[in-house]
């Protein structure tokens, strides 16, 4: 972590899926590796009325194709805890949810936020993603085209499986997913800074990569409370069955909103 304070516009940073006039609570959803905010926009129809829904705009994806990847996941975290900071007022309780590899940069802008901006999130929602000092350094980076899609497909973590055999969109997909997986191989695990919000770790029950027994992990990354909850489906649970992670998800932030 270098906590660097660092000048971020966060209108380039973070996009509001559903803002209401008088949230009672925000919710910021951190993608999973070659992904973008867009993938959360489906969310928005199922938020109460009281809920803001926003999701982090990582650079070089859907409408930022043209701006160059981050060089480090550390450099990442740091330009979105200024957009956070800068952007979401602290009036309204913030939760973070971050998806795979969203969940090690959820965790990072988390302990920017509380170290760096004492500015702390209620709660931090992981999933499918072990916590931080168990990650593996696979080497996925690495690999040629064909390896690395055929072994994160091997894996059950390669997003939009369809898409990557049509030739145009691999090509424009796969150098975002290789480069998701170099932040991720390329990060340091340790020393892993505890968060004091408290952390609710979430795991498909068909997840072969982020299984419940890794995914309790998480409770090493908080010196506050943790719960750890086993979903319905597979690593990409939280876009078959959405419905089912938000009744989890939507009550566990009000809770904490009001303690």
């Amino acid at each position: 972590m270098t906590g660097e304070q660092r000048p971020a516009d966060p209108a380039q940073w973070l996009r509001a899926h559903r803002t209401v006039p008088d949230p009672q609570v925000r919710l910021l959803c951190f993608p999973h590796a070659g992904a973008g905010p867009g993938v959360y926009r489906p969310w928005a129809e199922d938020m109460p009325s009281y809920a803001e829904l926003w999701a982090a705009r990582y650079p070089g994806r859907e409408d930022r194709l043209a701006h160059p990847f981050a060089t480090s996941l550390g450099e990442l975290a740091d330009d979105l805890t200024a957009a956070v900071a800068a952007g979401l007022g602290r009036d309204v309780p913030l939760a973070l949810f971050g998806h795979s590899m969203g969940a090690v940069i959820a965790h990072e802008v988390a302990v920017r936020l509380e170290n760096s901006h004492d500015f702390r999130p209620v709660l931090l929602a992981v999933s499918a993603r072990e916590g931080p000092l168990q990650v593996d350094h696979a080497g996925l980076h690495l690999l040629d085209d064909d390896a690395l899609v055929a072994r994160t497909r091997g894996m059950g973590i390669q997003p939009n499986a369809d898409a990557y055999a049509d030739p145009e969109l691999r090509e424009l997909l796969l150098p975002v997913l290789r480069d998701d997986c170099r932040l991720l191989e390329t990060h340091p695990t340790s020393p892993v800074t505890r968060v004091r919000a408290p952390v609710l770790a979430f795991a498909g029950r068909s997840d072969p990569a982020s299984p419940a027994a890794l995914m309790s992990s998480w409770a090493e990354a908080t010196s506050g409370a943790f719960r750890l909850l086993e979903m319905p489906g597979d690593h990409f649970y939280l876009f078959s069955h959405t419905k089912d992670l938000l009744s989890e998800l939507i009550p566990a932030l009000s809770r904490e909103a009001r303690r």
